[in-house]
């Protein structure tokens, strides 16, 4: 019998954050056991249960993915980071981090 590997992202981050699951195409590689979400007010801004190479996340992280000036770029954030983050705290993240 397959083990069955529980999320990276609990249900109470999601509620806390606001985070929609995503049903867009996203130019990433989605492993089978991770989901995209949309960060809630912010356009083309996700979180992901895995990075974009389709890596899953360590416990305790996810991944904020955005456009940047040459496609989709993002970076690694704490669960802890994202849960205590507005959004302008994002904005600011996005805006620092745009150049790839």
């Amino acid at each position: 019998m397959k083990k069955i590997k529980p999320f990276n992202i609990d249900i109470n981050t999601i509620n806390k954050v606001g985070l929609i699951l995503s049903n867009k195409k996203i130019n990433a590689n989605i492993c089978l056991d991770a989901r995209v979400f949309e960060y809630p007010g912010l356009e083309n801004v996700f979180i992901m249960e895995n990075d974009l190479y389709g890596n899953l996340m360590p416990k305790g992280f996810c991944f904020l993915a955005f456009n940047g000036n040459h496609g989709l770029i993002g970076k690694q954030l704490k669960l802890e980071t994202l849960k205590n983050s507005n959004i302008q705290d994002i904005k600011n993240i996005v805006n620092a981090n745009n150049d790839g």
